[in-house]
């Protein structure tokens, strides 16, 4: 399993925050049903690397009804998991503290935190590594675990788990690693995680694989929401890899993208989407559309109109606008577009250098995404102008 995101209350919302704990709940129940050998987590089990106190908890109580059943864990840092330390100048992660938890239960046998490192765990070898940022040789690691692997155990079936953009696997503007790169290794099952939605591929053999979040995290994914969120069963079979897709039981988002050319348009729209809702069964959805508004629609009056009529049957609903011209062209500015998407339009129209484009990407994907502020930010800048990156 990965990218939990704990202690996220997304839209700032208690009940989403909620959401996210049972969902991983939910993930560890389907895990212990499979009886397994091992679980691994690909990173982000928290939101932060400064979690909320209640979030440390449940990862905990989830985490050891794992190993009290005597079944190992191996995990590595996400992004969201890696932060300054400034008082004794090193990396801080919740997962040290996890760790320390574990071994002073007498679980430390069973709770592995590789960073990076492989160990070997039954018959299986297991290789991990945190988190890099794109200006790291990720390749070298990955490298470097494959040659510990093969040290462990030459002929013992391997994994190797990772959390970055592989360019290969997702579409992405600032993947950290090639698929290449990934691929030439002797890792049987690489397991990643950062990317939260479900790919799997098999190439050679063997399989890498993506098994996304366990919910919802970031607006972008909500119209892929009705394709379901996972975890994954994973058979290390001399004869072949097998990989069973567990389902989890989320609650649902409800996804539109239409044009209103006139009120009518949007009276029906409205109609539509409420008898969507009062036919759902799991609870109070999530709302999320596009539209885009042509003739006589007033900016403003379908997102008023919209949240006022699905109040009462939905959790949330957003609503974003964007304005269409007579020959049915899109121009100007769209509004309520998100942040992300606002930067990274942006930053990818303007006429600047490859390497300078891919740099103002990550710095803002080293503030927005990552979180850093301040001293841990500065520090985070200057690392990668002196990397030449």
């Amino acid at each position: 399993m990965s990218d939990n995101h704990l202690g996220k209350a997304q839209f700032h919302l208690a009940e989403r925050e909620e959401d996210l704990y049972k969902a991983f709940d939910m993930a560890v129940d389907l895990a212990l049903q499979q009886d397994p050998d091992l679980v691994i987590h690909t990173g982000d089990l928290f939101d932060s690397y400064r979690p909320l106190p209640r979030a440390f908890v449940r990862a905990f109580d989830g985490l050891l009804r794992i190993v009290e059943r005597g079944i190992p864990v191996a995990i590595i840092e996400g992004n969201h998991e890696l932060g300054p330390d400034t008082v004794r100048r090193r990396i801080a992660s919740p997962l040290i503290n996890m760790r320390k938890l574990f071994e002073r239960l007498g679980y430390g046998s069973l709770f592995f935190r590789l960073g990076p490192g492989a160990v070997r765990i039954g018959d299986v070898i297991v290789a991990g590594a945190p988190y890099a940022s794109r200006g790291v040789r990720i390749a070298d690691t990955v490298e470097s675990l494959n040659r510990k692997a093969k040290n462990l155990c030459d002929d013992c079936p391997k994994v190797l788990m990772i959390h970055q953009g592989v360019r290969g696997m997702i579409k992405a503007i600032y993947p950290e690693v090639d698929f290449s790169e990934i691929a030439k290794s002797s890792f049987d099952y690489v397991a990643m995680g950062h990317y939260h939605n479900k790919v799997v591929r098999r190439s050679g053999g063997r399989v890498f694989a993506y098994s996304g979040s366990t919910e919802v995290i970031e607006t972008r994914e909500i119209p892929l929401a009705g394709e379901g969120k996972y975890i994954l069963s994973i058979d290390l079979d001399k004869d072949g890899i097998e990989v069973e897709e567990l389902r989890l039981r989320t609650r649902p988002f409800l996804y539109f993208s239409e044009t209103l050319n006139n009120m009518r348009d949007l009276y029906v729209l409205v109609e539509e989407l409420k008898g969507k809702l009062e036919s759902q069964t799991d609870g109070r959805p999530i709302v999320y559309g596009k539209v885009s508004l042509g003739g006589d629609v007033r900016p403003g009056v379908p997102t008023q109109e919209i949240r006022r009529a699905l109040a009462d049957l939905s959790l949330y609903v957003i609503v974003r606008e964007s304005k269409v011209a007579e020959d049915d062209e899109e121009r100007g500015v769209l509004t309520g577009v998100g942040l992300e998407e606002l930067v990274q339009n942006a930053i990818s129209s303007l006429d600047l250098d490859q390497d300078v484009r891919s740099l103002a990407l990550r710095v803002f994907d080293m503030w927005y995404r990552e979180g850093k502020r301040g001293e841990a930010f500065v520090k985070g800048v200057l690392s990668l102008m002196e990397d030449g990156q």
